[in-house]
């Protein structure tokens, strides 16, 4: 083996691990570089759920799922988290490279994130993309013990259950309760499209709220959304399209809009 590294057709990717190919490593390689590379070991976090499917959140690194006895050398490319709860069976290296469930993965991936916000958008994209129920990672948080944004992940998986597919419904709807305006139910039918937020009004309307991103600013998109918004006026429903970027730049001004929609209604509602 030494003679193969020496001689350039070999390669030593780990002080541990010999790769039989010199060129560049592809994601499924340094999942085993990882793994092999310690002792004992899962991929989990962002690495196991790319390597199950997921779609839009890749990781930058391969990481790496170890018992407190056996934490590896540190290694350029692999960030090692040290846990006392780890699957089982031990890793069966003979069946692929050893990785944790979707669920697991999911409540890692969400835990070791830095900002809230993006661990609520990761774990509404596990359930979106069809990888995991919410039940299923509901119930892997239940024995996770104390985890970074539990709270958040909760919240997300709740939502979820209940039609909620991105991060910046999460965004509005918090600021629809920031308003004083009653629970918003979520993904409600109306003339034939599902729309992110609906609730009723004090004087019998119904408000609806969409979150567009920036597939709404297609201008044939544009087009059909104002022809719908044409057929919901007609039938007494309220409109209320908030651009991607509005309830996070602007939230102030989204949240004194849904105030005076509220109090225009009450107050027509007083009149009748």
């Amino acid at each position: 083996m030494a003679n193969q590294v020496a001689a350039g057709r070999w390669r030593l990717v780990a002080p541990e691990v010999v790769s039989v190919d010199n060129g560049r490593l592809d994601d499924e390689q340094l999942l085993w570089r990882a793994v092999l590379h310690a002792p004992i070991g899962w991929a989990s976090g962002r690495s196991a759920l790319a390597f199950r499917g997921l779609v839009g959140y890749p990781p930058r690194d391969v990481h790496l799922l170890t018992p407190r006895r056996s934490r590896p050398l540190p290694l350029p490319g692999v960030v090692v988290h040290v846990s006392a709860r780890l699957p089982e069976p031990a890793p069966q290296l003979g069946s692929g490279p050893p990785v944790t469930t979707v669920a697991r993965a999911t409540v890692d991936a969400v835990a070791w994130e830095r900002w809230p916000r993006a661990a609520a958008g990761l774990a509404l994209a596990v359930v979106q993309q069809r990888l995991a129920r919410p039940e299923e990672i509901g119930v892997e948080l239940a024995v996770a013990g104390r985890v970074r944004h539990r709270a958040v992940l909760r919240e997300a998986l709740g939502l979820s259950a209940e039609g909620a597919d991105s991060v910046a419904e999460l965004d509005v709807l918090r600021l629809v309760r920031r308003a004083g305006l009653p629970e918003p139910a979520r993904q409600v039918a109306i003339l034939g499209r599902r729309h992110d937020l609906a609730l009723q009004l004090p004087d019998g309307r119904t408000l609806v709220i969409e979150v567009d991103g920036p597939y709404h600013d297609v201008p044939e998109k544009r087009r059909a959304d104002a022809e719908h918004d044409a057929a919901l006026a007609a039938e007494g429903v309220v409109v209320l399209r908030v651009p991607g970027y509005a309830h996070r730049h602007h939230a102030d001004q989204v949240v004194a809009r849904l105030r005076q929609i509220w109090a225009v209604a009450a107050r027509q509602a007083r009149d009748v």
